[in-house]
């Protein structure tokens, strides 16, 4: 997440500083003048719970029952071929589109059920092993939580468990599944649960052939005043035999920084069709990449279509073959961009590709109590 902020302030300022009214060509240049902002919005995730909280997302499966592990079968010889292009940005959510098909048979067991997490887990409290480095029920439960918890440690600057562990606060997965329809609650709070640094809720709904989730919630560095950092979200994936789309938003509070990303995958035999666009806004002024890659699944051929702009001005556009040399980069005025504006770019389109592992990773409780 951070990574996407701060590529697209720093691409939107420094078009900004060398004109936007009119579709010349232009270098992005200029990151300097905005690192007072990245400062800002780097804080916004800088706190000692949440980064707890990421390095114990990804250990969660101590607490599920055994259940089905679909591998999600990807399009990987994809990727390299878009190297050049950015259009790996785009790949981050037909995985997860992918992982959300296998996850159907999983969630019409758990609907039928109508719970996602086993009742005989609830209450479990997991605590760090420091024997075996890793999370184990040692015994420990909490009354009246419909759920279980994760204590949260201090962790190093690789994002280890520190040991000896010294307990910061809590990861609590909150089953609140209906008859209708399958939910989570992850809720991250400090010590004693004074402060709450992230909330939000993960719901599934899902048929014979398709399935819909979405999350909603907030991400905070938990202080006040003109020092607080919240980050709101919601996002929406929808997924049946033809196709996917994936529609999110995210805002931040303090700069006011919105995200956006509406992106489709569709299969036409024998084509994969992946459209997308996000958009960075910032004081009245949008960063805009849309993008259109078509992979022929026959002989693994690929088209791709990129734009970028800053307020409907075109800056930079590829199209073509990727793995043609003669498939380049060129600027409004057709020009090869300079060394300058490729970095500037694979920097942008990295941050968004981070940025789409960013809104995949949310689904990640939920995908692993639905054994994926």
């Amino acid at each position: 997440m951070r990574l996407l902020l701060r590529a697209g302030v720093v691409l939107g300022f420094a078009v900004a500083a060398c004109g936007k009214d009119a579709p010349s060509p232009v270098d992005f240049n200029d990151p300097a003048a905005v690192s007072a902002n990245l400062s800002s919005v780097d804080s916004a995730f800088d706190s000692d719970v949440f980064r707890s909280f990421s390095t114990a997302a990804t250990m969660l499966d101590v607490a599920t029952a055994p259940a089905f592990r679909p591998a999600a079968t990807l399009i990987e010889t994809l990727e390299p071929k878009l190297a050049r292009t950015g259009g790996r940005m785009f790949l981050s959510n037909l995985r997860q589109a992918q992982k959300l098909q296998a996850m159907v048979p999983n969630l019409s067991i758990s609907a039928a059920q109508g719970r996602i997490i086993p009742d005989s887990l609830y209450g479990r409290v997991f605590e760090w092993d420091t024997s075996l480095n890793q999370y184990r029920w040692q015994g420990g439960t909490v009354a009246n939580l419909n759920g279980v918890r994760f204590v949260l440690y201090a962790t190093g600057l690789d994002g280890a468990v520190v040991e000896p562990v010294s307990a910061i606060g809590t990861l609590d997965i909150i089953d609140q599944s209906t008859a209708t329809k399958l939910q989570l609650q992850v809720l991250v709070k400090g010590p004693g649960g004074t402060t709450t640094y992230v909330d939000y809720t993960a719901s599934f709904t899902s048929s014979a052939t398709s399935a819909t989730a979405s999350v909603s919630g907030t991400i905070t560095n938990g202080l006040s005043g003109d020092n607080n950092k919240t980050l709101s979200f919601d996002e929406t994936l929808t997924v049946n035999a033809s196709g996917a789309s994936v529609h999110a938003t995210f805002a931040l509070n303090n700069p006011a920084i919105t995200l956006m990303l509406n992106e489709s995958v569709s299969f036409d035999n024998p084509n994969i069709n992946i459209n997308a666009d996000f958009r960075l806004i910032q004081n009245g002024q949008t960063v805009r990449a849309v993008g259109h890659i078509t992979l022929n699944t026959t002989d693994n051929s690929v088209t791709v279509s990129v734009t970028v702009s800053v307020d409907g001005h075109p800056v930079a556009s590829i199209s073509g073959d990727p793995t043609d040399p003669a498939t380049h980069w060129v600027d409004a005025g057709g020009q090869p961009l300079t060394a300058a504006d490729l970095a500037a770019l694979d920097a942008l389109f990295d941050a968004f590709e981070h940025f789409g592992d960013t809104v995949s990773n949310l689904f990640a409780p939920v995908g692993t109590f639905a054994g994926l």
